[in-house]
């Protein structure tokens, strides 16, 4: 996937995305082709495959640059745990259109994958106490927080962020089965 920044490119990589997103609204995954989003996005079959070479990279491109959590300018390490439930709460509900689209396509696992990598760049800045654990903090905060967007979009509930913030930092801390 391309990750520079000549403006043509992003220029082009937003309207890809942009196309996708639509179709989606319109088929199922499966059913969308480089063709159809192609067309839809007026670019060549060159140009995405330049710039994505698969459509899940797409949706990691959305989900990277337009509504991950992720903050380049800090890692997770900067915040407490409850700014980072807070953090995802607001998230999950300003997102909630795109998330209840990947989750009607059953796209939530490239959601997973694209926190997983974001917990593992904060953990490499970290000093942490215990590095044999690290892959499952890893995967259990990525996991956790794509499981509860997840039931988020597909209940239909419209918990405010300050709920969900509640409602993730008592599971996330396991505090439920206490």
């Amino acid at each position: 996937m391309y990750c520079g920044s000549n403006k043509t490119a992003v220029a082009s990589q937003r309207q890809i995305t942009s196309a996708l997103l639509d179709l989606l609204s319109e088929m199922p995954y499966a059913e969308i082709s480089v063709s159809a989003i192609c067309k839809r996005a007026d670019v060549s079959r060159q140009t995405f495959y330049s710039l994505f070479q698969v459509k899940d990279n797409v949706i990691t491109f959305a989900l990277q640059n337009d509504c991950c959590y992720s903050d380049q300018t800090h890692s997770h390490c900067d915040y407490t745990f409850r700014q980072i439930c807070a953090g995802f709460g607001q998230y999950i509900v300003h997102h909630a259109d795109i998330l209840r689209i990947l989750a009607e396509h059953d796209l939530m696992p490239l959601l997973r994958t694209v926190l997983r990598e974001d917990f593992a760049r904060c953990l490499s800045s970290c000093r942490c106490t215990h590095p044999a654990l690290e892959p499952y903090v890893i995967d259990f905060m990525a996991s956790g927080i794509t499981s509860i967007a997840e039931t988020y979009v597909r209940s239909g509930q419209s918990t405010d962020p300050d709920a969900l913030e509640e409602i993730i930092y008592l599971l996330m801390r396991g505090e439920y089965y206490k």
